[in-house]
Formats: structure tokens, C-alpha cells, sequence
């Protein structure tokens, strides 16, 4: 770096644009600056501001620093409220869930049971259909189709 950047680095390091005003700016806001009443006093841009929350229904400003806890508080709320309100909607999906899962289970069970019968209702009927066919080619000596045969083994010594 040369001697001749060094000065002007040095001449723009002290170099103070402020000639006497304050160091800190006060906030401007245009909604309080009286040269700026005819433009805030048209029904539109009146109705823009009351939307979006700047002024009151009497045209009145609303600070809204004043009203951050207010604020913070109804935003809270509503935190709050949509947490309940997702708490409920899964309670009432896992409700639904399990009275689903047992219309199912019921279903299925009364599917099974339907299924138990037709087969004892088709076993009774071929029975009785062996039992025709028999008693028709003269045998008698049948056992009832209620009974069953039971056969005693004889156990073995050892």
C-alpha cells in the first residue's frame, strides 16, 4: 500500500457528515406528520389503514408499541386455541380409528360365524343325503349321524 492510499484512507476515516445534528435520529411516522393529513384523510387509504390494524374505527392512530402485550397475549391465545383445537382433531381421528377397527372385528367375526354355519348346514345336509342314499340300497344298520364310533385302544405293557 503506497503513502498516498494511506493519507486518503486516513483523510476518509475522519471524514464526519453529521455538521451538528443529533447522533440518533428520532422515529418518523407519517400518520402523526400534519403535512401528511390531506393524503391520510381519503376514504381509501382510511379504510387500507383500519385493515391493517394502524387505526381505529374513529380514525384514530393506534400505537402499536402501547399494544405489543395486547398484542402478545391474543397471539398467545390463539397459539393456544389451534394447539387445542389439533389435540382434538387427533383424539377425534384416533376415535374414529378404533370404532372402525371394531366395526371391522365385528364384520369379520359375524363373516366367520356366517361361514360355521353354512358349513354345519352343509354338513347336515350331505349327511342326510348319505342316509337316503344308504336306507334307498337297504342299509339299515347305520349309526345315527349325531354319534360317532369310539374305539378303546388297549394299552401295552412295558
Amino acid at each position: 500500500m503506497s503513502r498516498r492510499d494511506q493519507f486518503f484512507r486516513d483523510r476518509e476515516a475522519g471524514f464526519n457528515n453529521r455538521f451538528g445534528v443529533a447522533t440518533h435520529l428520532t422515529s418518523y411516522n407519517a400518520l402523526y406528520d400534519p403535512n401528511m393529513r390531506h393524503f391520510f384523510e381519503n376514504s381509501v387509504v382510511q379504510s387500507h389503514l383500519y385493515r391493517s390494524g394502524q387505526i381505529d374505527k374513529a380514525g384514530r392512530v393506534i400505537d402499536l408499541d402501547k399494544n405489543k402485550s395486547k398484542l402478545h397475549i391474543i397471539e398467545k391465545e390463539f397459539r393456544g386455541a389451534e394447539r387445542a383445537e389439533e389435540m382434538r382433531q387427533r383424539e377425534e381421528e384416533e376415535m374414529r380409528r378404533r370404532v372402525q377397527l371394531k366395526r371391522h372385528q365385528a364384520l369379520d367375526k359375524a363373516r366367520k360365524e356366517e361361514k360355521l354355519i353354512r358349513i354345519k348346514e352343509d354338513r347336515k345336509i350331505r349327511q342326510e343325503i348319505v342316509l337316503a342314499t344308504r336306507e334307498a340300497q337297504g342299509l339299515t344298520s347305520l349309526p345315527s349321524p349325531g354319534k360317532k364310533k369310539t374305539t378303546k385302544k388297549k394299552k401295552r405293557a412295558t
